[in-house]
């Protein structure tokens, strides 16, 4: 089955409203009791639409509004681009879609897809890191944060020049997916323990 771990860097919180700037996505793939995750990735950034821009958003993605409408792939391509790549990546069943904070990142892909009239790959579900934690570490909801989980999953943060990247953010998650679901599967007796 495919997982793929998407990123979206947006020009504010609201889709439809504010504009979906760039995708990123990395394919993780699960087998019985192995994980993979893909080389590569897809990454596009986006034409903005509207032109909103809440300027806190945009000191986190570090995008240029003027660049981007003189260079982003227009919504329809991105979206045409987005969906061949998950659909590509994602032979053997519907793809299921991870990230963290997955509900920003799956409305503003949902709304993308709705605007260039392409079925979403991912339907109407994703699954989100943070909640997944909540079983696997067995820690209390306010503590999920990144700089708290990372270290129990073995993992360091992305750097700051990284860091609001759609793919590095989508790479990073990818790596804990794959240790999220391995602390699972410890958890459960399905892989010996560290």
């Amino acid at each position: 089955m495919a997982f793929i771990s998407v990123d979206v860097e947006a020009s504010g919180p609201l889709p439809g409203f504010f504009d979906l700037l760039s995708i990123g996505a990395v394919a993780v793939e699960v087998a019985d009791r192995a994980i993979r995750i893909a080389e590569g990735g897809f990454y596009v950034e986006i034409a903005p639409l509207h032109g909103r821009a809440d300027p806190a958003a945009m000191r986190v993605n570090r995008l240029d509004l003027t660049r981007l409408a003189r260079e982003g792939v227009p919504l329809p391509l991105a979206a045409r681009r987005f969906a061949d790549w998950t659909r590509s990546v994602s032979t053997d069943g519907p793809p299921v879609f991870v990230g963290y904070c997955a509900n920003f990142d799956w409305a503003f892909v949902n709304d993308l897809f709705f605007r260039a009239e392409i079925d979403n790959p991912f339907g109407y579900k994703a699954l989100d890191l943070r909640s997944m934690a909540l079983g696997a570490l067995d820690l209390p909801w306010e503590e999920l944060r990144q700089e708290r989980m990372l270290p129990l999953l073995g993992l360091t943060p992305l750097a700051d020049a990284e860091a609001h990247h759609a793919l590095a953010d989508a790479r990073h998650q990818a790596a804990m997916f794959k240790a999220l679901t391995e602390c699972a599967w410890r958890r459960s007796g399905r892989l010996a323990a560290c």
